[in-house]
């Protein structure tokens, strides 16, 4: 296994993704660590969530900065914690090249099986087009809006008596379950992580992806 590696979070929100992982991590994984939160709104139910779990709490904001300049004071940020891995859950900014381009991997998780339904409102979209599969993926965040390569994917069924409400229950609590799979993976190593994409790369997606009726996933 590789020494423990130093994990950021990045989230706006509510938070329950956030909580998810810290909860996972403190449980199950002694090869990670979760060291930091970094957050972009000050009344964000994060932080609430998030406090007196021995994370560092980061406020962030990018009022009044250009987005180079709060870019430059999250990695000044970073850099005091040596991160290994950044984990966005629910950060609602767009990372700019320059920044993904620093170095640390990371991983995003979008409420579709992409490449259906990138950018917002992918379970609305996913349940107006009455899918008879939703789901999440995990990817590495490249330059594009949920372009980067896929690590993992987690589906799962909408029913007849759903409401919109319900199915998207539904669908966090898949969410969740995904990233603690994918955490499982990363505790064992880096390199098993990269092996997933190389997984997803390859042949092994042979289930096509119809955005007018999904009738299978992955």
């Amino acid at each position: 296994m590789d020494s423990v590696r130093n994990i950021a979070i990045f989230a706006s929100g509510r938070g329950t993704n956030a909580l998810n992982i810290v909860n996972f991590v403190e449980q199950n994984c002694s090869g990670l660590r979760v060291v930091c939160l970094i957050c972009d709104f000050e009344d964000a139910p994060v932080l609430n969530l998030l406090r007196g779990r021995g994370v560092d709490l980061r406020v962030i904001s990018s009022k009044g900065l250009s987005k180079e300049e709060h870019e430059q004071r999250i990695w000044s940020v970073l850099d005091s914690f040596d991160i290994d891995w950044i984990l966005l859950a629910g950060y609602m900014r767009i990372l700019s090249k320059e920044f993904i381009a620093k170095g640390i991997p990371i991983v995003n998780i979008h409420p579709s099986l992409l490449p259906l339904y990138p950018g917002l409102h992918s379970y609305k979209k996913s349940f107006e087009n009455r899918d008879e599969f939703s789901g999440a993926t995990i990817h590495l965040v490249d330059e594009g809006v949920d372009t980067g390569s896929i690590i993992l994917q987690k589906k799962f069924p909408r029913l007849r008596s759903d409401s919109f409400d319900q199915f998207r229950r539904r669908g966090l609590e898949n969410e969740y379950e995904l990233y603690r799979l994918f955490l499982y993976f990363l505790n064992k190593s880096d390199s098993k992580v990269y092996s997933l994409i190389n997984y997803f790369t390859g042949e092994k997606r042979d289930e096509h992806l119809s955005s007018g009726g999904l009738s299978k996933g992955l």
